[in-house]
C-alpha cells in the first residue's frame, strides 16, 4: 500500500470523529493568546507535499486541539525542534526526507531529548531499524504499508502517549549499537576510499592498529565486511554523509587512541 493510500485510509478511519474546531483564532489579542496556549503544537517531518498535507488535515480532524505543522526535510525539521519556544507535543517523523538518512535525523531528535514524544512513520518495515528506534526510546515506530484501520489505531495510541512498535523477531533486550569516536573515523575515512595504510598515515597509527579498529567496529554492527559495516552504520545514522569523497591529507585528522 502507498503512503497515499495509507493516509487515505486513516482519513476514512477517522472521518468519524467530531470536528470540534477550525484553529482559526478570531476577537482579541487576550483571546487570541488564550487559544494559542491551550492548543498542542505536532510536528508532521514529511517530503511527500500530498501525504504530509493529508496527515496534517487527518490530525487536525482528529482532535480540536491539535495544531499541526508540515516540515519537507531535515534541515526545517531541525530548525522547528530546536526552537526553544516550541513545545511539541507530538513528532511523527518519516526517515527518508531530503537531507536525512536512515535514523540521522532520529538521533538528532534524540539528542534534543525529544525522542519520547516522536513516533518513526517509516515506508521501511527492517527489523533493525525499528528494535534501534525502540531501544533509543522513542515513543513509537509506525509502518506506513500497514492496513488503514491498524494505522489510525497506531496513530490514535501515540497520541495518547502509547508506546507503538511493530512485532519484531528480534531480542528486545539487545544493548543499543554503538561506535567509539575512533571507530566513526576509521569508518568515515574508508567511506572516503582510504586503505588502512593511507589511514594509518593520517591518524598516525601503526597499519595493525587501524585494521583492528575497523575490525571492532565491524564486530559492533553485526557485520563480515568493510561494505557491509558502512551501509549498516549509514542506515543507523552512525556515519554520515561524505559529499567530497576526498582523501584526507596526512595529519589533517584527530589524533587519539582506539
Amino acid at each position: 500500500m502507498t503512503s497515499r493510500a495509507c493516509v487515505t485510509g486513516l482519513d476514512s478511519a477517522l472521518s468519524g470523529q467530531p470536528h470540534r474546531g477550525s484553529g482559526q483564532v478570531t476577537g482579541s489579542p487576550l483571546v487570541a493568546h488564550a487559544v494559542a496556549a491551550s492548543t498542542r503544537p505536532v510536528l508532521i517531518v514529511e517530503d511527500h507535499p500530498l501525504v504530509g498535507e493529508a496527515m496534517r488535515d487527518v490530525l487536525a480532524r482528529s482532535a480540536g486541539d491539535l495544531e499541526p505543522h508540515l516540515c519537507l526535510d531535515a534541515p526545517a525539521a531541525l530548525k522547528e525542534v530546536s526552537d526553544p519556544n516550541r513545545n511539541w507535543f507530538r513528532i511523527f517523523l518519516d526517515l527518508d526526507v531530503p537531507g536525512a538518512h536512515g535514523l540521522s535525523l532520529a538521533r538528532e531528535i534524540r539528542g534534543l531529548g525529544l525522542h519520547a514524544r516522536c513516533c518513526i512513520v517509516s515506508g521501511s518495515d527492517k527489523q533493525h531499524l525499528i528494535e534501534e528506534a525502540r531501544r533509543l526510546g522513542f515513543l513509537g515506530y509506525i509502518v506506513k504499508a500497514i492496513p488503514s484501520a491498524e494505522f489510525a489505531s497506531a496513530l490514535g495510541r501515540v497520541l495518547v502517549g502509547e508506546v507503538v512498535f511493530p512485532s519484531t523477531t528480534a531480542a528486545a533486550n539487545q544493548p543499543l549499537i554503538r561506535l567509539t569516536r575512533r571507530q566513526e573515523q576509521l569508518l568515515d575515512c574508508v567511506q572516503r576510499g582510504m586503505s588502512s595504510k593511507d589511514i594509518a598515515r593520517a591518524l598516525f597509527l601503526s597499519e595493525g592498529t587501524v585494521n583492528n579498529g575497523i575490525t571492532a567496529a565491524m564486530k559492533a554492527l553485526s557485520v563480515t565486511s568493510r561494505s557491509h559495516a558502512l551501509a549498516k552504520a549509514f542506515e543507523l545514522g552512525l556515519l554520515g554523509v561524505n559529499a567530497t569523497h576526498e582523501t584526507a591529507p596526512p595529519g589533517r585528522l584527530l589524533k587519539g587512541t582506539v
